[in-house]
């Protein structure tokens, strides 16, 4: 019987379970550039390859649920995509039958020896320990994220095993049994049933240990036992769904696919076995099943519905996005234009890179705009957003510098080469300005969780501020767009103009601090974003003679052609600096 002490155990396991989700997924965000991204690419680069590694994950784990969970913490933190995942889920659908039949076969017991250091309740713990250490003994920046996907991954298995256990209770109930006895007989009260019990005990393994155990008695036939197989299959996507909890659409995505897969391929199963035995064909429909018969039947259903739906995961994939549609929020990350094919083509591949470059300018200068809102007090749900952004454009940067720089092998002429450079070079200047993005975004909610905020003048100051940014990155942006050799001439004076005015803005609030104005720590945390909006404005700066550097003149070396511009020694260089000037610098000194 299900106690007050169970069900606040499962509620805290519930807790865990969700925060370690939470936590795996934002770790994995801060490692989707490195080499994890690389190897995914390569285990899923098919559809069969996903497929055979969402069997060897879950027959190594011995947890479709597991394999399930992670997976969509690959995909809400971009390392994964919907399509990779749909043959994962698929595979892990098989790798659950097939560990049952090994453990059956060989006769190990799934409670000794190495399977048991393989289980998730031997493993979790000692994953969430390791991590810990790593992340509060080390100082090294990967080390740290490190220890921090470990930590969640145990948290997250560690709040499953909670809520399972407190849970155990009904695995052992007469009524679970009951529940099969009774309604078993009936197809759509049998599915029903089945996915239920699975669904409250979060284990289609126990629920089938539950079938298996009454099968003993002979009570149970193939014609009963077949729709609560069905049902448990459905069941099982219960951990899926709750894992989805607050994640992106796209994992969620991937939680409905998991569900459409076992929804639809219980429907096709359903009407196909019930046929057969309308038309009188086998004799054995109303015999007593055995173990052998429901671990039998069980992997015929997941072998050959993962076989049935592998032409048409591209439907699947549709049908899922459909359901949770697109609203225009969603970052368009791919980089699928940068094909293999023409890298022996400079022309082309420079063409193609330059798509991409202009896909990743857009999508920074969007991720600036919004780590200024969130600090100005904008949508607490920015924070995620831009965490999204700051992955996209880690995935395009890394993809496209990979690109040119097996481009750059080829037989380029000396205008290309040049070319190449100047676009790894502002590929770059995105990742360093993403990289400030997320110090202003911490610094906002620091400052919100410390329920600390700017003065209304240094708010005021800050806006004004924050028009110059913006103004200055989307021109950097639609100048690299647009290739505009004047770019210069337009992001050098406003660069000045940005570098005076967080010059005055610090001034006036070091006097508000010495008056009592403003706290300290929120003084503090405000001083460092005015150096993170100076390093903004210094990449655009960058982006702005990288650009002009492709078009000019032999008579001057490009240190001196840069150093010029950087002194303002370019037409039309003081007509525009008093145009920003009167329009950014002047509404602060009126104030």
């Amino acid at each position: 019987m299900i106690t007050i002490f169970d069900i606040v155990a499962m509620l805290g396991g519930l807790a865990l379970f969700l925060y370690g989700m939470h936590m795996l997924s934002a770790s994995l965000e801060k490692m989707s550039g490195s080499k994890l991204t690389k190897i995914l690419e390569k285990l899923t680069g098919s559809v069969w390859k996903s497929v055979a590694l969402g069997v060897g994950i879950t027959a190594l784990v011995q947890s479709s649920s597991a394999t399930t969970v992670i997976t969509v913490g690959l995909v809400n933190s971009g390392i994964l995509k919907l399509g990779q995942a749909i043959g994962i889920i698929m595979g892990s659908n098989i790798g659950t039958t097939v560990t049952s039949h090994l453990l059956r076969l060989t006769e190990i017991s799934g409670t000794s020896g190495l399977m048991q250091f393989l289980k998730p309740d031997f493993f979790a713990p000692v994953c969430a320990i390791v991590g810990a250490a790593l992340a509060m003994f080390t100082k090294k920046t990967k080390t740290i994220t490190i220890g921090e996907i470990l930590t969640g991954f145990g948290m997250l298995f560690i709040g499953m095993d909670l809520m399972e256990g407190a849970l155990a209770p009904l695995r052992e109930s007469p009524l679970m049994g009951e529940l099969f006895l009774k309604f078993g007989s009936n197809p759509i009260l049998g599915i029903l049933v089945g996915a239920g019990v699975t669904a409250i005990i979060q284990s289609s393994s126990a629920s089938v240990g539950i079938l298996q155990a009454l099968s003993v008695t002979g009570a149970i036939s193939w014609a009963s036992a077949i729709p609560i197989i069905l049902g448990q299959n459905i069941g099982t996507t219960i951990t899926a769904i709750l894992s989805v909890i607050g994640a992106s659409k796209n994992a969620r995505r991937t939680a409905i696919a998991h569900l459409y897969f076992n929804v639809i391929g219980t429907v096709i199963f359903t009407v196909a076995v019930f046929a057969i035995q309308a038309a009188g064909i086998g004799d054995f429909w109303d015999m007593p099943i055995d173990k052998s018969g429901i671990a039998n039947f069980h992997t015929i259903f997941n072998v050959t519905m993962t076989v049935l739906f592998l032409p048409f995961i591209g439907l699947l994939e549709k049908l899922c996005m459909k359901t949770i549609p697109a609203d225009g929020t969603e970052i368009d990350s791919d980089t699928s234009e940068l094909a293999p094919g023409l890298v022996s083509n400079p022309i082309a591949a420079i063409s193609a890179s330059e798509l991409i470059l202009k896909k990743l300018m857009g999508v920074t200068a969007d991720c600036v705009k919004c780590s200024l809102e969130r600090l100005n007090g904008g949508d607490p749900k920015l924070g995620e957003r831009i965490s999204e952004q700051n992955t996209a454009i880690c995935k395009m940067e890394d993809n496209l510098r990979i690109y040119l720089l097996k481009v750059a092998e080829g037989n380029l002429s000396p205008a290309q080469e040049k070319t190449v450079t100047e676009m790894l070079g502002r590929a770059d200047d995105c990742i360093h300005i993403a990289e400030h993005c997320l110090k202003i975004r911490d610094t906002a909610e620091d400052m919100s969780s410390k329920n600390k905020g700017l003065t209304m003048a240094g708010k005021r100051e800050f806006e004004v501020l924050s028009k110059a940014l913006l103004t200055i990155m989307n021109t950097a942006a639609e100048g690299s767009n647009e290739k505009d050799k004047r770019a210069d001439a337009k992001i050098e004076p406003l660069y000045f103009v940005v570098t005076e005015m967080t010059e005055l803005i610090r001034s006036r609030h070091m006097d508000r601090l010495k008056n009592g104005e403003c706290s300290y720590e929120a003084g503090s945390l405000f001083m460092g974003t005015l150096i993170d909006v100076e390093r903004i404005a210094k990449h655009c700066s960058t982006i702005g003679v990288s650009l002009a550097l492709q078009y000019k003149d032999n008579s001057l070396s490009e240190q001196e052609f840069a150093r010029r511009i950087h002194r303002g020694d370019t037409e039309h260089f003081m007509e525009k600096y008093i145009g920003y000037k009167t329009e950014f610098y002047s509404p602060l000194v009126t104030e």
